[in-house]
């Protein structure tokens, strides 16, 4: 089986050096978006301070795979054309 990395930032980095055994590339995901929303229930309310948070899941070589990206934004406290 092969190994899946997930490595995380959120403002500081947090590597993956032990990964997972998963039979695929889509058991990964799985995992991924399960691994995330525990890290983000979990989390040291970073996020909400405008930090965005990214998992990066590598291979055994550290090929990126894929990336989950999650930002939360406030369009009340914008101004201007971006708003």
């Amino acid at each position: 089986m092969p190994r899946y990395f997930f490595h995380v930032l959120d403002g500081r980095a947090a590597i993956d050096d032990k990964g997972l055994f998963l039979a695929n590339e889509t058991q990964a995901r799985v995992e991924a978006l399960r691994g995330a929303g525990e890290m983000l229930a979990d989390a040291d309310m970073n996020v909400w301070l405008g930090n965005e948070w990214m998992m990066a899941v590598t291979d055994a070589t550290g090929s990126i795979l894929f990336k989950l990206r999650f930002e939360v934004d406030f369009p009340k406290l914008r101004t201007g054309l971006g708003a």
